[in-house]
């Protein structure tokens, strides 16, 4: 039978405690290997009827209501050898999973039914090494990011057959140091958190680079190892920086509209986001990963954000 997550909702008064908290709605999710309960949450991802898929290091991926109620389960057919740390949802809400330590990209029915996979260990066309995240788009065309000594993004056809593939030790400018996250535009191009090159990436959608934006550091439109990339709904976008333990908010231009959470434990603080999934109404949920929870925060209003 299918248990509520816990899920705690804060006043006025428990926004205003500090900065951080600002534009907190509801917190969900424990520590604990049971439902609404994670073990180190490592990757989200939204499916188009609102649902939300979590995978933790207990391999199993769980499904949410945007309200945080845990709804169903199921695990990873195999975890010994690692567990996955991305998430990717098609345009028919099938669920994919960058299933990391096993070199492969594994495919689900929203219901958790298994509906295929792709993908061996090895460096050539069609192979991968560690992959780490997925993304689909209107097409149906898969791009798999991944790390491990190949360090790029491969794309493949509907049907699964390779492509191409761009950012790798050959790339010059272009070449990714763990790209982590993956990020589709409405225009067709991606773009890619390059995660140890503190810095985010837009490629066409034949793999050109177009842009670059970030460095190293603290400060405002500064990264350190952004892991988690998604839009919000006025065309701005969130980045989920591990190393800072916040989000950052940018422009498509790449300058910093200001940045929320600070590293604690407390409601409104962070440890080692991994990623971040926003609704169409800006509602942002953070994956929280070394707290074990999601903390959603609105992500339009100009409160939320410490500005620059």
């Amino acid at each position: 039978m299918a248990l509520t997550a816990t899920v705690l909702l804060l006043t006025a008064c428990d926004e205003v405690a500090d900065h951080g908290a600002a534009g907190l709605q509801f917190v969900f999710g424990t520590t604990g290997m049971g439902a609404g309960e994670f073990s180190y949450p490592r990757a989200i991802a939204e499916a188009p009827d609102g649902r939300l898929y979590i995978v933790d290091k207990a391999a199993r991926i769980q499904c949410y209501s945007p309200a945080g109620e845990f709804l169903f389960d199921w695990r990873m057919p195999e975890s010994s050898a690692g567990k996955p740390t991305g998430l990717g949802i098609g345009p028919d809400g099938k669920v994919y999973a960058a299933d990391t330590h096993y070199s492969r990209v594994m495919i689900f029915e929203p219901d958790g039914t298994p509906a295929g996979q792709f993908g061996s260990n090895g460096e050539g066309p069609g192979q991968f090494i560690m992959p780490t995240d997925v993304a689909v788009n209107a097409a149906g065309e898969i791009y798999v990011s991944e790390y491990g000594g190949n360090d790029r993004v491969s794309k493949f056809s509907p049907d699964r057959q390779y492509l191409f593939s761009f950012g790798d030790r050959s790339a010059g400018p272009a070449q990714l140091q763990r790209p982590q996250a993956l990020l589709l535009d409405d225009d067709g191009s991606l773009w890619v958190a390059d995660a140890c090159n503190h810095r985010i990436c837009h490629f066409s959608s034949d793999g050109e680079l177009l842009s670059t934006f970030g460095h190293r550091g603290t400060g405002p439109g500064e990264l350190r190892f952004p892991y988690g990339l998604d839009w919000l709904p006025d065309g701005s976008f969130i980045v989920a920086e591990y190393g800072n333990n916040r989000l950052q908010r940018f422009a498509a231009a790449g300058h910093s509209l200001g940045t929320w959470g600070a590293a604690g434990r407390k409601a409104g603080q962070l440890a080692y986001p991994w990623a971040v999934v926003s609704d169409p109404d800006g509602l942002m949920y953070v994956l929280d990963s070394g707290n074990n929870r999601v903390q959603v925060v609105e992500g339009l209003e100009s409160r939320t954000w410490q500005r620059p």
